[in-house]
């Protein structure tokens, strides 16, 4: 996009050069080039700096997903664990059923030894 100075500041120039037009329009057209190389210069840095930017976005965060292969080797690992923690559990509760049972034919047992009735049933079937 081409620049043009404004009339006001032409005018100016041509009074700064005395009424010179020509060495005006020659300086005139050095400051528009001037102000158009900046211009491209900047879309140019616009430009690079816009697909600096949209690269490092598109590929930053895909350096952070989880992939497949980690996701699925995670939940294995984690049935895994889980596997282990049941069959911990299950013999926990084994051991534990097993003693409740002892417990329990301990107290009936020694419930039923030291009930007076029984005591005596014991006594006629010893004579």
């Amino acid at each position: 996009m081409a620049y043009s100075l404004p009339r006001d500041a032409f005018l100016l120039l041509e009074d700064a050069f005395n009424h010179d037009r020509p060495k005006a329009e020659v300086f005139a057209h050095a400051i528009e080039a001037s102000i158009t190389a900046i211009q491209d210069k900047a879309n140019e840095y616009i430009v690079d700096k816009k697909e600096a930017i949209k690269s490092e976005l598109y590929n930053e965060p895909r350096t952070e997903l989880a992939t497949k292969e980690f996701v699925r080797a995670e939940i294995n690992g984690l049935r895994a664990e889980i596997k282990h923690d049941i069959n911990d559990l299950r013999t926990d509760v084994k051991q534990t059923a097993l003693l409740l049972k002892t417990l329990i034919g301990l107290t009936i047992f020694g419930l039923t030894l030291f009930n007076p009735a029984f005591v005596k049933l014991v006594e006629l079937l010893m004579k």
